[in-house]
């Protein structure tokens, strides 16, 4: 099949458009302020959770205005550090999968930490490359972090905490 020169035309103009309308972004690296997972005890020897929240308004953390339209094409999260926080008595705890969602978003999977969790040592999760939802779950407003562990022992009536950190690339359309 031969095309003539004005549906290359026309092709190529159509192309150009797209290309133009698609607007300038920027990335801006924003960081969470100090969070805190905590899992209510009492908690049984498998996997027990730990959850905790961050509200935000997003032209706050971004440096707009109240009134400016805030347009976020991607989000993704570059770092996740925990920690265990000391306590008197601590069972054997190990692995960590961790989770992120909001109102409108459903749980996707983050990252993922093997090995044992030992209390006053900071821990960096293995993030997932594919990191689905983080925008609109930044659209909403309030994002719920859930970290699921594995504790060892047969149970631990206490509560337990952890400091969370978390920095995100948010790609915001100009």
């Amino acid at each position: 099949m031969k095309y003539s020169i004005p549906t290359y035309l026309i092709a190529f103009f159509t192309a150009f458009w797209l290309v133009s309308c698609s607007g300038e972004t920027e990335t801006i690296r924003v960081a969470s302020p100090e969070l805190y997972l905590t899992a209510e005890g009492p908690l049984f020897e498998g996997a027990n959770t730990a959850t905790a929240s961050w509200e935000f308004n997003l032209n706050d953390i971004l440096g707009k205005g109240a009134d400016e339209k805030v347009s976020l094409k991607n989000a993704k999260i570059t770092k996740v550090e925990f920690l265990l926080e000391e306590a008197d008595e601590l069972p054997e705890l190990e692995n960590m999968v961790f989770e992120v969602t909001s109102k409108n978003t459903s749980m996707t999977r983050i990252g993922l930490y093997e090995g044992k969790i030992e209390a006053g040592t900071p821990f960096q999760l293995s993030l997932a490359a594919k990191q689905e939802n983080l925008s609109s779950a930044f659209e909403d407003g309030k994002i719920t972090f859930v970290g699921d562990f594995d504790l060892k022992e047969e149970e631990f009536w206490e509560d337990l905490n952890f400091s969370l950190n978390i920095v995100f690339e948010l790609e915001v359309k100009k």
